[in-house]
């Protein structure tokens, strides 16, 4: 099932923060959003004008939805008054779950989302109940009951005592238990050309607690205005990768990626403002494009229906200097046969393939123009008539071969399956096959430099095979 997130916040109107930028979030990252609006607020960028609270509408809409639908993960942005608080606060007990506080009370143009002192009952009602919390340094400060501007380096270990100071409230019995939670105090302090965040991780080691901190940089910027919605995006984003499985820090690490990438890349508005841009650039636009001709291509035959395999087709597309899963687009939920043709289970999204990721990434080690693969069945009279017939190189790999340390790791398996093609011809074939084994389905398994090299094979392996 595709993962879900929730999102408990205020309508912004011009999408660069509040529910809007945690949808945009949750959708870029690869999961689907859910939304519970709070409030509606009347602002731009560069202005804010004021909010009406949703308090009396948010209960229907948190349990339509909760009721419904299994969501596990949710982030809270803002919380305008008590009523909302103590909706947030019953779901959360009641459905038990993960959530994501990003405690905002002041608006990016410095006007308050809430009353005065209010920051005191969601401190009481909610740190105990969430999973992470992500304060800037301004609210940090508030919750450690310390001043804090213009912090270094320097400040480290006041920052980690501040820190500290916040993750135990977040606890129950104010003392670090098996739970573990995190705080991120974004924009902690600077380091020459660069700013840093401070996350904190607790966990318990041998029955005493355990504090693990750690730096993440990123450039300073020096511009006029405002930068609208940058903790919206950046808490929606550690949501998004817990629901994907991650661990608490691989979350915080990943969130932090995602935010690095887009840190200097603006949306710019009248009036100095700035959002985030959330949308995909020319070259990953490129990507998305190249799978769809493939998949067009594909799904518009339905001999293509045969080389499907158990585990279903993928297309995967790479970035041109990829280094991560993240820079490899495929489809989501792979592809399927209904009515007798090729169907696609989802939208082309990066960073959802797994398997055919990790090949194209090792095969660029020894081949960077490689940027797209696609897995197929396998029979043994088509590989031999695709070697009778056409002129695509081939590779076939035993997987008894190989070592027993690799054999339980399908990414080291992922690995060896390129080093060994690589070992017996020098170069990465057209297409690596192989035969299974126990509990591991045949597989061919197609590359190519682009689209047109891809649908070019294709068309011969078609031909070869059914006519």
């Amino acid at each position: 099932m595709k993962p879900f997130c929730l999102t408990i916040a205020g309508s912004d109107p011009t999408s660069g923060a509040g529910i809007q930028a945690d949808i945009r979030t949750f959708d870029r990252i690869g999961v689907h959003p859910f939304s519970a609006i709070t409030a509606i607020t009347y602002q731009t960028a560069t202005e804010f004008y004021g909010f009406k609270s949703l308090s009396e509408e948010l209960g229907k809409q948190l349990d339509a939805i909760l009721n419904a639908y299994p969501i596990k993960y949710v982030k809270i942005g803002m919380i305008p008054d008590i009523k909302s608080l103590d909706l947030i606060k019953y779901s959360i007990l009641s459905y038990k779950l993960i959530a994501v506080l990003d405690p905002v009370n002041i608006s990016s143009v410095g006007e308050r989302l809430s009353s005065e002192g209010f920051e005191l009952e969601i401190e009481r009602n909610l740190f105990p109940l969430v999973t992470v919390l992500t304060p800037n340094l301004e609210e940090a400060g508030y919750y450690a009951n310390k001043e804090l501007k213009n912090k270094t380096l320097d400040d480290l270990e006041l920052l980690k005592d501040v820190a500290e100071t916040i993750i135990k409230k977040m606890y129950v019995d104010q003392r670090i238990s098996e739970i573990q939670k995190a705080i991120v105090i974004k924009s902690a302090g600077t380091d020459h050309d660069s700013i840093f965040d401070l996350a904190c991780v607790s966990k318990l080691t041998n029955g005493k607690e355990n504090l693990n901190f750690k730096i993440f940089k990123k450039p300073k910027l020096s511009l006029q205005g405002n930068v609208h919605g940058t903790g919206c995006v950046f808490s929606s984003a550690i949501t998004a990768y817990l629901s994907l499985g991650n661990t608490l820090l691989e979350s915080i690490e990943k969130a932090e990626l995602f935010f690095g990438d887009r840190f200097l890349n603006f949306i710019k508005l009248p009036q100095e403002g700035r959002i985030l841009d959330l949308t995909l650039d020319q070259e990953h636009i490129e990507v998305v494009n190249q799978i769809k001709e493939i998949y067009n291509f594909i799904s518009s035959n339905r001999k293509f229906s045969m080389l499907i395999p158990e585990v279903r087709m993928n297309i995967s597309g790479s970035l041109p200097n990829a280094v991560s899963k993240e820079e490899i687009a495929g489809i989501e939920g792979r592809i399927t046969i209904v009515d007798e043709y090729p169907k696609a289970s989802g939208e082309i999204k990066f960073g959802i393939s797994n398997h055919t990721a990790r090949l194209i990434l090792e095969a660029k080690k020894f081949d960077n123009s490689i940027n797209f693969i696609l897995n197929m069945k396998y029979k043994s009279d088509w590989i031999k008539s695709l070697q009778e017939k056409t002129d695509l190189e081939f590779q076939e790999i035993i997987r008894e071969q190989q070592p027993k340390e690799i054999m339980v790791e399908e990414e080291s398996t992922m690995q060896w399956l390129i080093k060994k093609s690589i070992k017996e011809i020098g170069r990465i074939p057209d297409i690596i096959w192989d035969k299974g084994s126990i509990g591991k389905e045949p597989m061919i398994r197609l590359f190519g430099k682009n689209a047109e090299d891809i649908v070019n094979k294709l068309q011969k392996i078609i031909n070869s095979i059914f006519n």
